[in-house]
């Protein structure tokens, strides 16, 4: 075999090298999987009082996650709406309209339009403060155990009249009620 030069001999070391370097990136990105842009988050925050990270827009950056175990479902409404949604308004329209933000970030969730009156651009889902809510509406939220502390709701729409009203708290949303007729907060009241 031939004697390689010193050059020849430090690119046949950089190429060994380079080799042995892609062989490990190869088997470490093997145990490696990166699924998401955003952080999925798989607890759910507990109500009681934290202090806030040092940055309180940090869960902008985290998937949306949901549940409804703190729901408000006893009684009607004084407009005769039940307060419990059936079978399937939960699996026809609650729960599909929610999963269908699984995989956007809370940034997204805020953000996203659609074309109102006159066409102009109106946020989807909205943070709405407690004093805007009609009256029944603030007496019932004052009622729920844990939920006093928190001053303003977030609104998802789900079409003309239907919403679903519930807390955020860091990364993930807390389902209080479902409603069908836009009477919660009524047009008018804004």
């Amino acid at each position: 075999m031939k004697k390689l030069s010193k050059a020849e001999a430090r690119i046949q070391r950089n190429i060994e090298k380079l080799a042995k370097t892609r062989d490990k990136n190869v088997r470490l990105s093997e145990n490696i999987r990166i699924e998401d842009k955003y952080i999925r988050v798989s607890e759910a925050p507990s109500l009681e009082k934290n202090p806030r990270s040092t940055n309180p827009d940090n869960y902008k950056t985290c998937y949306f996650s949901w549940c409804h175990t703190r729901s408000d479902t006893a009684g009607d409404w004084g407009w005769n709406e039940s307060r419990l949604w059936t079978d399937q308004e939960y699996s026809e329209t609650i729960k599909p309209h929610m999963d269908a933000h699984r995989n956007d970030s809370w940034n997204e969730v805020e953000t996203k339009t659609y074309s109102g009156r006159f066409k102009y651009r109106k946020l989807l889902n909205k943070y709405q403060p407690l004093d805007s809510l009609c009256g029944e509406a603030q007496t019932r939220w004052g009622e729920l155990e844990g939920l006093a502390e928190f001053e303003t709701l977030f609104r998802l729409r789900l079409g003309d009249k239907k919403r679903i009203w519930g807390i955020r708290l860091q990364h993930h949303f807390f389902m209080i009620w479902y409603e069908r007729n836009h009477k919660i907060c009524p047009v008018d009241n804004h």
